[in-house]
């Protein structure tokens, strides 16, 4: 009973540590918040012909939070906050128990 008292308040504890969080750094100005499906070009994709850049995007994610989707999903939700619609040259970082993805959040025009 012990040990499965002490494995339970491990569990939770570690659980509460995991976490996904974004952030910016704005260079042009920001719109209303964009409701719509926001796209993401990878580092050395094609980019959009004509846009205006908004902000540098960031997301960080640890533990099961460190996985690509999530950590992508966490920068599209910055930038479509910024209202923006795409995120260019994104660039996603994976270590062993974190994981980031920094971009340019943009306006296509």
């Amino acid at each position: 009973m012990r040990r499965t008292l002490l494995l339970l308040l491990a569990t939770v504890a570690l659980s509460a540590c995991a976490t996904v969080r974004s952030e910016h750094v704005l260079t042009g100005a920001p719109g209303p918040a964009y409701a719509g499906e926001v796209r993401v070009a990878m580092e050395g994709s094609p980019l959009p012909v004509a846009y205006d850049e908004v902000a540098i995007v960031t997301a960080m994610g640890t533990h099961y939070y460190a996985e690509l989707p999530t950590v992508l999903s966490a920068l599209q939700g910055e930038a479509a906050s910024l209202g923006c619609n795409a995120v260019i040259r994104v660039r996603y970082d994976r270590g062993a128990q974190s994981a980031s993805a920094t971009g340019v959040a943009v306006r296509t025009r």
